[in-house]
């Protein structure tokens, strides 16, 4: 199973999330499961905005390299800037979880370092995944929520 993380801190993110959908059909990503948005303080102590986040579960033939360009792309055509870590942004799409890969690379560590650490990504995932879900080299989900 594939995750991604959603989020957004500038405009209407549920049209820009809808948005998004759209963008990611086009190119062969498909959407197959979708948590509800809930809206967070901004992470990191860049952002003045709260963000709107969420995970979909998506299917696709791309490898993690190429998924990453793609969701790059699809950020960019929602005029993503990329000016600081952790600044607001209209969209950002992670990949949070690919399978049972696990890589690190200079552009891409799979899974995403921050799932343990980051409510806003974990409870999301409670909506799309039983607490025994295993996430690789992090172990079943309901064990990282008794470390927050």
């Amino acid at each position: 199973m594939i995750f991604i993380g959603l989020g957004s801190s500038i405009g209407d993110a549920e049209k820009i999330f809808r948005s998004a959908e759209v963008s990611l059909e086009k190119k062969n990503i498909h959407v197959v499961g979708k948590s509800n948005i809930l809206l967070n303080p901004p992470y990191g102590g860049v952002a003045k905005n709260d963000f709107s986040n969420a995970v979909w579960q998506i299917e696709t033939d791309f490898t993690p390299e190429e998924l990453l360009k793609v969701l790059q792309a699809v950020e960019n055509e929602h005029e993503r800037v990329r000016e600081k870590r952790w600044s607001d942004r209209t969209l950002d799409l992670d990949i949070l979880i690919f399978n049972d890969e696990v890589m690190k690379t200079d552009n891409l560590i799979i899974p995403h370092p921050g799932i343990a650490n980051r409510p806003f990504v974990l409870e999301p995932l409670t909506q799309l995944v039983d607490e025994n879900f295993e996430i690789p080299t992090l172990g079943a989900l309901r064990n990282l929520f008794d470390h927050e």
